[in-house]
């Protein structure tokens, strides 16, 4: 039985998540680790600081269940730099790129740029949402990558390991030839697949992963988390992290100069679109749309999705997140008993998951407020 001071803050990089922390540590002392898991959860709750974490312990010199910090090995992970370790993430697909190409071959140093500063921001902070222009899709190039390296030996003879970062972004193709490779997995290698959207993935692939579901994270973390690693004011910390819906990820979203700004936009959004005001709605979508930030989209449907979150807890007498926004939500309620606010959420939802797939953004978002009108009555 490990003791009470090696179980007292595992992996102190990743907030919270105790549960899979210990079930992970426990897989590693009984040596029963999987060729293959899948991190799924809510959006920003800790998957990917949690499979560098994993990576970084396993590829640890040391070779204990909490990585050292001072290897060589521990060194290359600081930067993501591991022979061993490899991450695979949406890219933008090069110009002629064709079938026997990398997945960087055929792009361009403008890109190279992007992809290299996005993943050393990503190794300086696991929290990091990359965000590479262009972008749309996990390429069957990266995956056929995988298939070229994962026979190969280690260099230091450990594991090799493949971290796919929102692998519900794979494409058809390049799903199926990523399920070959799990299908016949070699020996001395693991992959590790992370998603908000496990309904996107393949049945065939969820089948072949041990799936670990991680939770979101208390008021208390994040609030926490925000002072210390983010130096928010504790009173400020405390609201972001009321409006976060448990993921610390949005929470730092909303450490805008302006949220209140943010969060009447949101309201006038709703109020618009309900009254077919469409010339109206359409400045708000020019006033909180940035192709070149989507960052500031994102927001904006989050603090949507709480709102539209609140409205339904409210309507069933629970306790709310936007507490200065009770009135307008209960003259909602009241107004418009049949809104069918569970598939609002959904649309919510899909929405978010289409800005991060580079879908045009104005579109997403005038489609929505379509699909809002047609579900509130």
């Amino acid at each position: 039985m490990p003791s009470d001071h090696q179980t007292a803050m595992p992996w102190p990089r990743v907030l919270g998540q105790r549960r899979v922390k210990l079930l992970l540590q426990n897989a590693m002392r009984t040596a029963r680790l999987p060729h293959a898991y899948l991190f799924h959860g809510p959006e920003g709750v800790g998957k990917d600081a949690m499979a560098i974490e994993f990576a970084r312990v396993l590829q640890c010199e040391n070779g204990g269940v909490e990585a050292c910090g001072k290897c060589d090995s521990c060194a290359k992970m600081a930067t993501l730099q591991h022979p061993d370790v490899h991450l695979i993430t949406a890219l933008p697909v090069g110009k002629n790129e064709e079938g026997g190409d990398g997945p960087f071959d055929r792009l361009t140093q403008e890109e190279m740029k992007a992809v290299r500063s996005e993943f050393l921001a990503k190794a300086q902070d696991p929290y990091h949402r990359i965000g590479i222009p262009r972008a749309t899709g996990i390429k069957v190039n990266s995956i056929r990558e995988i298939r070229r390296e994962a026979p190969l030996a280690s260099a230091g003879n450990r594991r090799r390991i493949f971290i796919l970062s929102n692998a519900d972004m794979l494409a058809d193709v390049a799903a199926n030839t990523l399920l070959k490779t799990l299908e016949e997995p070699p020996a001395h290698c693991m992959f590790i697949l992370t998603t908000s959207y496990r309904e996107e993935l393949l049945p065939t692939i969820l089948s072949r992963c041990q799936q670990v579901r991680f939770d979101p994270l208390s008021d208390a973390q994040i609030q926490d988390a925000l002072m210390s690693r983010d130096g928010v004011e504790a009173n400020h910390a405390a609201l972001l992290a009321r409006l976060s819906g448990g993921s610390y990820s949005r929470a730092r979203e909303l450490t805008g100069d302006d949220l209140m700004g943010e969060r009447e936009h949101v309201l006038e959004f709703v109020r618009r679109t309900v009254a077919g005001h469409h010339a109206d709605v359409g400045k708000i979508i020019d006033t909180v749309t940035d192709e070149k930030d989507r960052t500031r989209v994102t927001r904006f449907l989050h603090l949507l999705l709480l709102w539209f979150r609140d409205a339904l807890v409210l309507g069933k007498q629970g306790s709310i997140i936007n507490i200065d926004q009770r009135e307008p939500l209960e003259r909602f309620i009241g107004r418009y008993p049949g809104a069918d606010i569970p598939v609002i959420l959904a649309d919510i939802d899909r929405a978010i998951s289409l800005v991060e797939r580079n879908v045009y953004i104005k579109l997403i978002l005038y489609n929505l407020a379509g699909q809002m009108k047609a579900n509130i009555r």
